[in-house]
């Protein structure tokens, strides 16, 4: 989505971002749309000819400018960062060289106040994007899902038909799901989620630590528009979006950000495994 900086994997998140409100971000965009100054990424793009596995986190900071970028209730990266160094630390056990994206580290002082350096940081964002998938890097881009929404809060979004669950109507159901964007698909894309979702059996493990699938997606991608896919999907080496869970849903059922990594610490092993598998395979 072009007018805002949608890098969630559901539009949902514009509702999310209204409806619940994201502590500590502006509800609105200032007129201030001067950048701050932006770090050389030089380094980086260079960096992406010997990473085998870019990991990427998408979102903005709970404190940070959210401009539909925060995720589910506008803090989604406090569940995505120690889930990423969880299986990074699994990927470089396993002899894989690994680098992990962050919008913030785009700019000077990593803050991301006003408009103009939030789009600044994106497009260094898109640029080392860019430089993985021209050097073959798997792209891992692993995000925390929405919950529920009732369907009268739900508003008319016609892209998502509503849902039903113990006999109430939803609009929306989120869950465990691997997502593709079906502009970018390149055989190693499709053929790692392929393997992700029927042989290495993923989504069933995170489901088996009692995280719900998002409905009707346990056995098949859900391909949906999404700007780092649209980038990283076509990476000769592959990529993919993996929502490890419902937020809200994972908190219920295990508290914090850390109690919910170590509940998943299999299905993540089982992950790192695949991912090494896959490469070790091209």
């Amino acid at each position: 989505m072009q007018l805002a900086r949608l890098r969630s994997s559901f539009f949902i998140v514009l509702t999310l971002s209204f409806l619940q409100g994201c502590a500590g971000s502006p509800s609105a965009i200032g007129a201030d749309t001067t950048a701050d100054t932006t770090v050389d990424i030089g380094p980086v793009v260079q960096m992406m000819e010997e990473v085998d596995i870019l990991l990427v986190s998408d979102h903005t900071l709970p404190d940070h400018l959210n401009l539909s970028s925060g995720g589910a209730n506008g803090e989604e990266r406090l569940f995505i960062d120690p889930t990423l160094q969880s299986l990074n630390s699994k990927l470089i056990k396993r002899g894989l060289s690994t680098y992990i994206l962050n919008v913030e580290d785009m700019v000077a002082g990593k803050d991301i106040r006003n408009k103009g350096t939030f789009d600044a940081a994106y497009n260094q964002y898109d640029q080392i994007l860019k430089a993985a998938v021209k050097h073959g890097v798997t792209i891992a881009s692993i995000h925390y899902d929405a919950d529920k929404i009732l369907a009268e809060n739900y508003g008319e979004n016609k892209a998502y038909a509503s849902a039903e669950e113990d006999g109430k109507k939803y609009g929306y159901i989120g869950g465990v799901q691997l997502i593709l964007d079906e502009r970018a698909t390149s055989d190693a894309t499709l053929a790692l989620a392929d393997q992700i979702i029927h042989r290495d059996n993923i989504l069933q493990q995170l489901n088996s630590v009692g995280l719900r699938i998002r409905p009707g997606y346990g056995d098949k991608v859900r391909f949906q528009s999404n700007l780092t896919l649209n980038i990283a999907g076509h990476s000769p080496s592959g990529a993919f979006l993996l929502e490890i869970a419902p937020q809200d849903q994972a908190v219920r059922l295990y508290g914090s950000p850390e109690k919910i990594v170590a509940a998943i610490e299999t299905p993540m092993e089982a992950l790192a495994d695949a991912l090494y598998g896959f490469r070790q395979g091209l």
